[in-house]
């Protein structure tokens, strides 16, 4: 007799173990774009109560189950089991469906705090059209597009979805003495671009989101991507207005 395991949720929010896997041997494929980088994949949090303390990660299927080491900032690294990718196992979260936007995050090492590297954030939308992470709208076009073509390249306008690690106030490419910021437009989840390019679908982490035009080669693996947050842009605001203060004379109004 088969024995079926139920541990309380019956709609969990999960990816495929072979989906994941195939992120990782994208990394090993486009390795290039960013020859230092290491992949972790994220977890981030769609809503406000969703609960990121707590959470476990496990790799689940029929015959498999192996718990998997989920950081406090949600990052995660997979082991690679053949028995598991045998069983069609399931790397589950222990909460509900669309609790958590799924992402790869790749990053190499020596960069400023606020900024990505142009190459890491290529390489990770190859794994993402690897993984398929993104759960939103496609057209049976879209993959017929996607099997004919690299997206990651060739997609009409060249952009791909990225988050940043808080809300995000400003997005800035620099080069050497290069610098170009990025419209309003390609910021805050933009739906119109959303739906065009057929990211994931609400709830949309709208205060982090924002676009890269990735295809343009104008900019190299090397560029950086300068992130102000919101937060940020909050301590500056009241720093400036504490100076401007101290700076009056005593008894002007």
């Amino acid at each position: 007799m088969q024995v079926v395991h139920v541990d309380g949720l019956r709609d969990v929010d999960e990816h495929a173990y072979q989906r994941l896997i195939k992120g990782m041997d994208a990394f090993e494929k486009y390795h290039a774009l960013a020859p230092a980088a290491s992949l972790r994949y994220r977890l981030y949090p769609r809503l406000p109560g969703v609960k990121a303390d707590g959470t476990t990660l496990t790799i689940q299927g029929d015959k498999v189950k192996l718990p998997v080491a989920l950081g406090s900032d949600l990052r995660f690294t997979l082991p690679r089991d053949a028995q598991a990718l045998d069983d069609n196992a399931q790397v589950s979260t222990n909460r509900k469906a669309r609790s958590f936007a799924w992402h790869p995050d790749v990053r190499s090492p020596g960069l400023p705090a606020n900024a990505r590297r142009l190459g890491d954030l290529r390489l990770e939308c190859e794994i993402d059209r690897a993984a398929k992470l993104f759960v939103g709208l496609k057209t049976p076009l879209y993959y017929v597009f996607d099997a004919s073509v690299n997206l990651c390249t060739t997609l009409p306008g060249g952009f791909w979805t990225y988050y940043g690690d808080r809300a995000v106030f400003n997005v800035t490419l620099v080069h050497g003495n290069r610098r170009e910021a990025l419209f309003s437009r390609l910021m805050y989840g933009n739906p119109a671009r959303l739906i065009q390019t057929h990211y994931d679908f609400f709830p949309v982490l709208t205060d982090r989101t924002y676009m890269l035009r990735i295809a343009d080669s104008s900019w190299p693996d090397d560029t950086l991507v300068e992130l102000d947050y919101m937060d940020d842009a909050a301590v500056a605001d009241a720093s400036a207005t504490q100076t401007m203060q101290a700076s009056q004379p005593s008894g002007t109004p």
